[in-house]
């Protein structure tokens, strides 16, 4: 039997009256402590504010926010604890907003009207695998996978009934310590006995981090023969297809998930990535314009969405100017000033749309209005204080290369190339639009020193890790991710009593050589941290 006596409950509902129902009902399973919030904004806040056992919240919320994005917004933030259960309600029930809503993983979904005993049934359910479940589950939230590992065994000897669950918990642990091999083995065990559709799509997974696209293609086909509303084996099948250079048939995969769940902002964008490397500008453009739409109220809403539309845009003119329709050159002037207003006060975005807005026109024979762009961007690049992002980079460069501003392209690739040696992905498209290739061989000799470094830090001999890691810079003074190896291997060194003051004097001006990294890169967070220690110690050692 559930004790619900001490659960805290968020009812988040725009119908007033249905959500004095809904507390009604809880009140009497249990929960005292209920909660009503009748917007998707004020439902963050108050998650931002207190730690919630049970949210129900409504799919429709009138303006704002929708269900779904409250949803993809509270996992952004990590507002839910891992024992949470989150169930959906609404009284649509249209396949787009279904598998929409579902894609996002709440815990359960219900369909108004309900009553209290189907509400009951579904929380006693939901509540006692979560409560078997709970240390498990929150060890892997703090990344204690070897203790998360062994829960497993335990958890599965004592609740057979969740044995399932538990396995799929296993495999993905599995995943996340890269043991693959290891993982392909569960799946595979289970599959044995019968077509599962979250194992088909995990061997899958675990056969791509090997880079056997093959296979993973064979296993991903025939889930989608059995189970073709799973949709992350769309999304993986077409991952695959583009390993294997198979763009075409990676744009016809991704349409095919699209129909079945249209409402997706990163598998539109991604459809229209692809469509346009096809030449296909009809079907990249319809796919951006989408991702626009779907952006109003996401916390997945970006520039990028606006940026790639106006170039699909421009590409199209470029391609068959004939056949663009005069509506749709109107419709991107209105987007593009659309974007300007959203991002006025970011610079690396007001830049992108200048050069956005400057191919736009230059494509259309307007090329004084273009020149004027092209200036705007100037001017801004001369003042961005952070560090331009890797892709923007590369996107910028291209630009200002077509529209003849070839030493700045040069400036900017370099730089982006430097900053994200580390970043294959980046690399593979950057270096075709790099002139300058002696960066290639001075950064291959960073990151052999910086291996060398974190070798010799491992092993104890610590004057020459320390060595190895200053020649590194040396070599690749630029580099966001060495300098940060570095610094926390200094700081390491000085804690263990091994180094002088003047390791932290060293470790300030590196960090200093790099803050304008930019708060929205993945590696400003470990920057800000490794920034606040160095401080401290410095601090410490000033008395």
């Amino acid at each position: 039997m559930i004790n619900y006596e001490n659960k805290t409950a968020l009812i988040i509902e725009d119908f007033a009256e249905f959500a004095r129902s809904l507390r009604a009902m809880l009140n009497e399973i249990g929960i005292d402590d209920v909660d009503l919030v009748n917007t998707g904004e004020s439902a963050l806040r108050a998650c931002s504010e207190k730690s919630y056992d049970i949210i129900l919240s409504d799919y429709n919320l009138g303006h704002g926010k929708n269900g779904m994005q409250v949803l993809e917004e509270l996992h952004f933030h990590n507002y839910l604890k891992p024992e949470a259960i989150f169930i959906m309600t609404t009284a649509e029930n249209t396949t787009a907003m279904v598998m929409g809503a579902l894609e996002n993983q709440p815990d359960s979904y219900l369909t108004k009207p309900f009553n209290n005993a189907q509400l009951r049934s579904r929380l006693n359910n939901l509540a006692a695998k979560k409560e078997a479940l709970k240390p498990l589950l929150i060890a892997i939230s703090k990344g204690k996978l070897n203790d998360a590992l062994q829960l497993c065994e335990e958890i599965a000897d004592s609740y057979p009934k969740y044995k399932s669950n538990v396995d799929k918990l296993r495999a993905e642990i599995l995943m996340k310590k890269r043991q693959y091999a290891e993982a392909m083995s569960v799946y595979e065990t289970l599959l044995e006995k019968r077509p599962i559709p979250w194992a088909m799509v995990g061997l899958a997974q675990a056969q791509m981090a090997k880079r056997e696209y093959q296979s993973a293609m064979t296993v991903l086909k025939e889930t989608l023969v059995k189970f073709p509303m799973v949709l992350e084996a769309y999304d993986l099948l077409a991952e695959c297809q583009l390993k294997e250079n198979e763009p075409e048939e990676a744009q016809q995969t991704l349409k095919e998930a699209i129909k079945r769940s249209p409402r997706v902002i990163k598998r539109q964008n991604k459809l229209g990535e692809v469509a346009e490397k096809n030449g296909d500008f009809e079907s990249s453009i319809h796919a951006f314009k989408q991702s626009i739409r779907l952006g109003n109220n996401s916390i997945f809403k970006t520039a990028d969405s606006y940026i790639n539309y106006t170039n699909s845009v421009s590409h199209f003119i470029e391609a068959d100017p004939q056949a663009v329709p005069r509506n749709l050159i109107n419709e991107t002037e209105s987007y593009l000033k659309e974007y300007y207003k959203e991002y006025k006060d970011d610079k690396v975005s007001r830049m992108r749309g200048n050069i956005a807005e400057g191919l736009f026109l230059n494509h259309q024979g307007k090329q004084k209005e273009a020149q004027k762009c092209v200036e705007s961007a100037k001017s801004l690049y001369a003042n961005i204080e952070t560090m331009l992002p890797g892709m923007a980079g590369l996107e910028l460069a291209k630009g200002l290369r077509e529209l003849g501003e070839e030493n700045l392209a040069e400036d900017i690739i370099k730089d982006a190339v430097q900053h994200n040696f580390e970043d294959t992905r980046f690399l593979e498209e950057a270096l075709p639009h790099l002139n300058d290739k002696s960066i290639l061989e001075k950064g291959k000799q960073a990151h052999r020193l910086n291996s060398q470094g974190i070798k010799f830090f491992e092993q104890g001999s610590y004057d020459q890790a320390i060595d190895c890691f200053i020649k590194a810079i040396e070599a690749s003074p630029k580099n966001v991710s060495i300098i940060l190896n570095t610094v926390q291997v200094m700081l390491k060194v000085h804690q263990s009593g091994n180094g002088d003051a003047s390791i932290i004097e060293r470790c300030e001006g590196y960090l200093n050589s790099i803050n304008n990294l930019s708060p929205d890169d993945d590696r400003f967070l470990r920057f800000s941290e490794l920034l606040r220690l160095t401080r401290v110690i410095k601090q410490e050692l000033n008395g």
